[in-house]
Order: structure tokens, then sequence, then C-alpha cells
């Protein structure tokens, strides 16, 4: 049996199973990050995510979790994009969809070699485990961060000297103690880009996010009508948003990935919105079969194509807008009317406002229409 402290056996682990690097700390959070979690829930920055403050004990150590936890290792996945994503936010006509999400979903293909991982640690070393990749209470980054991996930048993401902003993390937990990395350091210094290139100023102050402002969060995991001070700051994104990745300088030293499973899918990215717009539940689930995507489901997607077509500029579009004014969804009929209002003159909407208000019946979607 190798010796539970050779940290070798663990990159040979990484190397084997596609991971780009792995680090080890003790199975705990800081008190820092604690009262940091404390604070992001008593200011309501988490949003809907109800799940966040329903587990935060759990969430604050993974010995909270699972009391025998002694060690976490923490696999880190290079997902670095081919071309800079913000190009892409020009495109207007086409909707721009976040890089971690234009491939299989990462959670099943990571998983998955983490079990066989898993596995070979249980059989050589003897040990207990449990696996883990963003499905649970735990907080990644923090203990990534503990592993030496990279740091926390300031737009409260992860941070590696040679893989930028583009890391995937997975955790596995063991009943063991072993040999420990050292925490990394801080490397932001006083850059602040990614404050400063926030559309909708989510980062309200250097390593504080409010989710309840960042587009990943209104376009993913938010249930309602996106907020009108928002829309226009979406432009084209419908899933989620990398600005505050992709300008991070650390980027310039990140490679790209190259995994034959999780290796970006072009045909997901950069679809046109009139493409978006056509598609009925069965094509939806269809083209977005294996993705993240498809969690966020056909009526959220197709309210954020509908932001995204009010965005665009492109009168091309009105017709496809146009038929979701008779959804039975309250939040697409609400949607395409302030699509539409983008898209037509000032005379046109009206026409068209006079011909359907009274119609309404839902006092969200008038208030769309006034």
């Amino acid at each position: 049996m190798k010796n539970i402290k050779n940290y070798e056996f663990f990159t040979n682990l990484a190397d084997e199973f596609g991971f780009n690097v792995v680090g080890i700390t003790p199975a705990q959070t800081t008190n820092f990050n604690q009262k940091g979690l404390d604070e992001f829930i008593q200011k309501k920055y988490h949003g809907s995510l109800t799940w966040i403050e329903e587990k935060k004990d759990l969430r604050k150590s993974p010995k909270n979790l699972w009391p025998e936890a002694k060690s976490a290792i923490v696999f880190g996945f290079n997902y670095g994009p081919q071309n800079n994503p913000l190009l892409e936010l020009n495109e207007n006509s086409n909707a721009y969809v976040a890089v971690y999400a234009r491939r299989k979903d990462y959670h099943k293909v990571l998983k998955g070699r983490l079990k066989q991982i898993a596995s070979k640690i249980v059989s050589e070393l003897k040990a207990k485990v449990k696996v883990f990749v963003d499905t649970a209470p735990i907080m990644e980054k923090p203990l990534a961060h503990s592993a030496g991996i990279g740091w926390q930048g300031k737009h409260t993401n992860l941070v590696s000297r040679k893989y930028g902003s583009w890391l995937l993390l997975g955790v596995i937990l063991i009943d063991k103690h072993l040999d420990y990395q050292s925490t990394h350091n801080d490397n932001c210094g006083t850059c602040s880009k990614c404050i400063k290139i926030c559309p909708t100023d989510a980062i309200i102050e250097p390593y504080k996010l409010d989710a309840r402002k960042c587009i990943s969060y209104l376009t993913i995991e938010h249930k309602e009508q996106i907020p009108t001070e928002f829309r226009k700051a979406i432009g084209n994104r419908i899933f989620g948003c990398d600005d505050c990745l992709a300008i991070c300088p650390w980027n310039n030293f990140a490679v790209t990935v190259n995994d034959i499973k999780l290796n970006e899918d072009n045909k997901i990215n950069l679809i046109s919105l009139k493409e978006w717009l056509s598609l009925d539940e069965k094509s939806f689930r269809k083209l977005t079969s294996g993705t993240t995507i498809k969690r966020t489901g056909y009526t959220r997607m197709m309210r954020n194509c509908l932001i995204a077509a009010g965005n665009s500029g492109d009168k091309t579009l009105i017709k496809n807008v146009k038929k979701f004014i008779k959804s039975e969804n309250t939040l697409l009929r609400g949607a395409s009317i302030w699509s539409l209002r983008q898209l037509m003159t000032a005379d046109e909407f009206a026409i068209l406002k006079n011909k359907n208000i009274a119609l309404e019946k839902e006092s969200d979607v008038k208030k769309e229409w006034i």
C-alpha cells in the first residue's frame, strides 16, 4: 500500500482521470469564510436560492456534512476557452452561452471520474470517502484556496496562476489525515477589472457579490421576471455570464482545454436568436440534451431569449417575438411585450398595445404594456 502522505499518489490519479490540478487541505473552513457566509445570507445576497440559507450550518464545514471527514482532496478541471468570449457579446442577433455550459454537463462527467478515483483511494488507502461536484452544501472555493490550487479573486471566483479563472472543482472527503498543501496567496493586487466590467454592478465591493444583480443568477436561477433595471445589461446573454472571469489578467497564462468529453460544443453557443425563439419544448429538450442548460427549462430560456431579442436591435425578430404575446405563460407574455417595445417604433407598439392590453388579466403583465 502506498504511503497516505505521498502527494504523488494523488497527482498521478488526477493526471490519469483528466484533472489538471489537485490539492489537499483539512476538512474544515476558516472562521473568515463562515462569517462571510453569514453576511451573504443576512444581507439577502443569495436572492431566491433558499437552499443556501436552509443548509447554512452544513455548508460552514465539511465536518458538519460528514463528521468522519478529516481531509479534503480538491481536484480542478481546466475549461479555458479557445477564444476570448468577450468578443462574442458583440454578436447581437446570436445568443451567448456561458463557457462552462458549452459542453456536456460537467457535473456528470467529473463526478463519474471522481468516483473512479475514489474507488482507487478506498482500495489503496483502506479509507472511507465521499464525492462531491457542486451538488452538496460544501464551500468548494475556500477549500481550493486552502489546498493551494488558487485564491478567491475579487469577483469571488477561484483564480489560478496557471489556469486563470477557468477551473471547475470537485471534492473528495476522506476519513484520514493527509499531508496538506499551503494556502495560496491572493495575487489580485490592485487590479479591479472584474469589478469594473460587471454589467450590473453585482460585485458590490472586492470579494463581495450580490447574486440578485448577477446575470448568471438572473438567467439561470431566477424564476420570476427579470427586473427591468437589468434587462438592457443582459445584452445577448441567454445562459450565464463570463465577463468577470474573461477580463481577469491571469487568463493570459491560461491554457485551453483539451478533453474529448468536455471540449466546447460549438453547436450550442451563438445560435441565432431566431432559431432559439422558433423552438418548442420538445425541440428545446433535444437541442440541450446532456448539457447543464436543460435544467433551466424551456420557459426560463425563452424568457431570456426574448430579453436578448429586445436588446438585439434586429427588427426581423419581431415576428418571432410576437407569437409569445399569446403564450399561456405570464413570464413569456411579459418578456415578449418588453422585447417588442424595444424593437418596434412607438407608433407600431401603440397599435399593438391597443389591440391587446384589454385582453390581459394579469396585473404584472399589464404593467409591461403600460
